[in-house]
């Protein structure tokens, strides 16, 4: 029996957050803390970190430590494409397997898991094709910031 473990939605909410929060790290430049993109997301800063150690270990991010540390953009915004940004949170799980969630843990489900599949990975595919259109740049720009 296969088993589908699946955070697909927690994943894109992480993935809006991470947007905002790169934006603001390319608008301002500079190092920020978690603790100042947090107030400015209306987020919590928790959060915000453990999404953002994913980047870091990805090397999209640097940190900074001390008074003056935090996070810093390590690529040119106009090269990091959001595909990029997408697949360090993802930590190569497939992002349409949250489709599997509702397929129940019976041989229906097991079944219905296998006929989709392929539908999934193809979303899988045309999503990853669009966010490979655009850069972190282009969001920037797009939000008028």
């Amino acid at each position: 029996m296969t088993k589908i473990s699946s955070s697909g939605a927690v994943q894109h909410k992480s993935f809006g957050l991470v947007l905002q929060a790169l934006v603001v790290l390319a608008r301002k430049g500079d190092t920020c803390s978690s603790c100042e993109m947090a107030e400015l997301l209306s987020s919590e800063a928790t959060l915000l970190r453990k999404t953002m150690a994913k980047l870091t270990r990805a090397q999209i991010l640097v940190t900074k430590e001390g008074r003056d540390g935090g996070y810093g953009l390590n690529r040119d915004p106009e090269e990091l494409t959001l595909a990029e940004i997408y697949q360090a949170l993802e930590a190569g799980e497939v992002c349409s397997k949250a489709g599997n969630d509702p397929m129940c843990g019976n041989a229906l489900g097991e079944r219905m898991i296998d006929a989709c599949s392929d539908i999934f990975a193809e979303m899988d595919r045309s999503m990853m094709a669009v966010l490979e259109k655009y850069s972190l740049a282009d969001m920037v720009r797009k939000s008028g910031c």
